[in-house]
């Protein structure tokens, strides 16, 4: 049997979304390369043929979903961009964002990881943090310095936020948090320096 030419990146990156899930979950070490493999249903072998190391999967999983959900915020013109991440912020502040570990962003799951890591990964981390701000950098109000502060800031802010809810037990501390996040970070897109601070 034949396979299509693109077989082997379409099986990589397969494989590469099923077994991120428990990486995110449980952490770099709290899942070994036999926990990856069965999330995605292939033998250890194929995670050793397709990466080569555990540590070469956290790499590929940083390369492809750091910042991925923030592409929901792209758009030419800059009030729509800004109209779009406040809007996409309400969701990454939320109880479904904040339970739905393994689902979802890669930051508040991996960051802690990825700081105990090689330097490959935190390189990898960097110039998708980097391409991350860029992105974000057009919605923020004031001069271009200050709208790539504002973007480091509000990444580093709900990052923050969402990290510290999920450490505490559910329920009004963590949502008062998150709540108090959104508050900061929409009044900084909304030009308010003064309200965030």
């Amino acid at each position: 049997m034949r396979y299509p030419k693109d077989h082997k990146e379409t099986a990589r990156a397969e494989i590469l979304a099923a077994a991120a899930r428990p990486l995110k979950e449980k952490g770099f070490g709290g899942v070994g390369v036999d926990g990856l493999a069965a999330a995605a249903d292939v033998t250890s072998g194929a995670i050793y043929s397709h990466f080569g190391s555990k540590e070469a999967f956290l790499e590929q999983v940083v390369n492809e979903q750091l910042g991925a959900e923030f592409a929901v915020v792209d758009d030419l013109d800059p009030d729509e961009r800004r109209r779009r991440l406040a809007e996409f912020l309400h969701f990454y502040l939320s109880d479904e964002h904040c339970a739905a570990v393994a689902d979802g962003c890669l930051m508040p799951a991996l960051t802690a990881d990825v700081s105990r890591a090689s330097d490959a990964v935190r390189e990898a981390y960097e110039r998708r943090m980097a391409a991350l701000i860029e992105r974000l950098t057009p919605a923020m109000p004031g001069s271009p310095a200050e709208q790539a502060e504002s973007a480091w800031a509000l990444v580093a802010s709900v990052v923050g936020a969402v990290t510290i809810a999920r450490a505490l037990p559910p329920g009004e501390r963590s949502r008062a948090i998150r709540a108090a996040t959104l508050r900061c970070v929409t009044a900084v897109l909304d030009g308010d320096a003064r309200a965030a601070g």
